[in-house]
């Protein structure tokens, strides 16, 4: 009897402890059971202007419905039912334009409630300005140990600089930009020293600060290579 009236206690005060709380609270509650989701794009979270994308949420396989969440926005952006069989769900754009940039986060709702917000996902548009240029000093084919300097600049007045190195690396780097005394905007990324894992192809970008997933088109490429010995090849600046 005693038993039976505690478990009756503890039910009454965890109804009476839900009803108290807010939506939001109970979701909060009830959400710490329920494994966070995870989220991703594919075939990268950098898109170019007018390129389909696809965005992930990959949750519990108790999930019923998913939401795709985008900053700025108080109503989900999204809702998926899960794919047969999977414990995920499909946000598909077929055509990447400024509209869909931003900050996404994704939840799910199960039986046993709404899961917490996946980590978040910057979801960045390329194209929606004039490319930059990109030069290296002192030279492009260089010896592991020395000390260069890549220079982005536009004439467009970009916040920022972002420098990129499509290699298994994938490395990347921003700058705030700096107005010369010609009048254009440029950052200088100083790789010093360089090696081995820095031969690659290079890119740059330039971003409004007020917008940073709205990228410009990228500059034309820039091939680093980077020898163990003093022999060096002309490598040269492709459109």
């Amino acid at each position: 009897m005693i038993l039976t009236l505690s478990l009756r206690l503890k039910k009454s005060l965890r109804v009476n402890f839900l009803s108290g709380l807010s939506v939001g609270q109970k979701t909060a509650v009830l959400a710490g059971t329920l494994t966070k989701p995870k989220i991703w794009a594919e075939p990268h979270s950098v898109i170019a202007m007018y390129a389909p994308v696809t965005i992930w949420c990959q949750g519990s396989w108790e999930a019923k419905e998913y939401h795709l969440l985008k900053e700025g926005s108080t109503d989900p952006w999204d809702r998926e039912y899960p794919l047969e069989s999977l414990d995920k769900a499909k946000f598909y754009i077929q055509h990447m334009t400024a509209y869909f940039a931003g900050i996404y986060k994704c939840n799910y709702k199960s039986p046993a409630g709404w899961s917490e917000h996946s980590d978040t996902l910057e979801l960045v548009l390329t194209g929606a300005y004039d490319k930059p240029s990109l030069s290296v000093w002192p030279s492009s084919a260089v010896t592991s140990g020395e000390t260069i300097a890549m220079q982005c600049s536009s004439s467009l007045g970009f916040g920022r600089f972002i420098l990129t190195q499509e290699a298994k690396h994938h490395f990347q780097w921003t700058l705030d930009s700096q107005q010369s005394a010609n009048r254009e905007f440029q950052a200088h990324f100083v790789l010093d020293p360089v090696t081995a894992i820095h031969n690659g192809t290079f890119r740059c970008y330039g971003y409004f600060r007020k917008h940073p997933q709205l990228w410009s088109k990228s500059s034309d490429s820039l091939h680093l290579l980077v020898s163990d010995s003093k022999d060096q090849s002309l490598i040269h600046t492709e459109n």
